[in-house]
């Protein structure tokens, strides 16, 4: 009788546990990070599409956006979450911008979480259109930025600068 009940209680103590850590992963999910105020004309259309592989895993997907100043010197402004399949953000124009795309996936049972960034230098240019396609898939990723013109379909594709691209040409002047 003794034995079932302490079978039980360890059964009890390892789901509230189990509970515990969910919890605590989740708020700190949420309470992690700075809102971006998203305020200015949308000009950045992201598209999203993110699959783990398995149910019994998770893959989240968010964009930190930093103001790059003269020196450039990072300005966090904040983050807005990737969580539907199209998000529309206000970059503001004739600035640098340093926008870090986050995958951070997470698996229930292995008890296995990670993180992969995509970093890249953008300076909007007034009345163009961003159309960024964020893509996880089974642990690989991919960000691609075309630079389009209102109400028309060809573009260029932007390759991705590094902050360094920043300090460089910021040596120059």
């Amino acid at each position: 009788m003794n034995r079932a009940m302490g079978n039980s209680l360890d059964i009890c103590r390892i789901a509230f546990i189990v509970i515990l850590i969910f919890t605590v992963n989740l708020l700190a999910g949420c309470f992690g990070s700075k809102t971006y105020p998203n305020t200015l004309d949308k000009n950045l259309h992201v598209h999203t599409v993110t699959d783990s592989g398995s149910w019994l895993s998770r893959v989240r997907a968010a964009v930190d956006i930093h103001r790059v100043g003269e020196d450039c010197a990072l300005d966090y402004e904040g983050t807005v979450q990737l969580a539907d399949a199209k998000i529309d953000i206000g970059i503001p124009p004739h600035r640098l911008s340093y926008l870090v795309f986050v995958f951070g996936s997470s698996s229930f049972l292995a008890n296995r979480s990670g993180t992969i960034t995509y970093e890249t230098l953008l300076k909007a240019r007034p009345n163009y259109h961003y159309e960024v396609a964020v893509r996880y898939r089974d642990d690989m990723y991919h960000v691609g930025i075309r630079e389009t013109l209102p109400n028309q379909s060809t573009g260029r594709e932007i390759e991705p600068l590094e902050l360094s691209a920043c300090r460089s040409s910021s040596g120059r002047k």
